[in-house]
């Protein structure tokens, strides 16, 4: 039995996890809460996540040794800019045999970019599914960034603000993985995954980005579209 784990801000990830459920005739489970993590054991699971300031997101990192399967298959999705050494990092946190890791580019959140992804290196890791056998993950370069108090840079990068067009209908607080908002305060749990700001039936949540993250994000890209 195959099983697939998603953890997606803005969708970008989801977009990718889908392509697995479709192929794989196979449902997906949100790991945005740590309650929905069913416990059997799975011959394959397939988890799927976003790089956070070079890091695994929080949910997933405390998620990820709570899984129960035989092998792994680790999808990082990422906005071209960088990816950290998350896929090495997530595999010393499952318990079971890693059989596939990638990373796959994808549109930036920030940039509002959308869910774009080369196809072809999914059906690569899907050859992978079919005959499982176990890879060595090489541990990279991380580089000094994604080390300083990431979450801590997120916030002051970025601000997340209400408009008069906010009605308190309370969306914000029940879908934030890090429960973050309460009466539309948002506090220092959150991580910038701007899903509030995304689903927001009103559209009443807004984003500014500072000048210094703003330069950043027009850096090069490593890959094109």
């Amino acid at each position: 039995m195959n099983r697939i784990f998603c953890f997606s801000g803005t969708g970008h990830s989801i977009a990718v996890a889908k392509f697995f459920a479709d192929s794989l005739k196979t449902e997906i489970t949100d790991i945005s809460q740590d309650m929905a993590i069913p416990y059997t054991q799975s011959e394959i699971s397939i988890v799927v996540f976003p790089v956070y300031c070079g890091n695994i997101p929080i949910p997933v990192k405390s998620v990820l040794p709570k899984i129960n399967s035989k092998f792994f298959v680790l999808i990082a999705t990422y906005g071209r800019i960088s990816t950290g050494n998350v896929l090495w990092e997530s595999s010393k946190l499952v318990n079971g045999t890693i059989i596939a890791a990638e990373y796959v580019p994808t549109g930036h959140t920030y940039l509002n970019e959308p869910p774009e992804f080369d196809v072809d290196i999914l059906k690569m890791i899907l050859l992978h599914i079919e005959h499982p056998k176990e890879i060595i993950l090489r541990k990279e370069r991380k580089g000094i960034l994604p080390v300083i108090f990431p979450n801590f840079r997120s916030r002051l990068g970025i601000k997340i603000y209400r408009t008069a067009d906010c009605n308190n209908c309370t969306l914000c607080e029940k879908n934030c993985p890090m429960q973050a908002i309460t009466e539309g305060n948002i506090d220092k749990r959150c991580i910038r995954c701007l899903r509030c700001v995304k689903n927001c039936p009103k559209k009443a949540l807004k984003v500014s980005y500072n000048p210094f993250l703003k330069k950043y994000l027009k850096h090069k890209r490593e890959t094109e579209l």
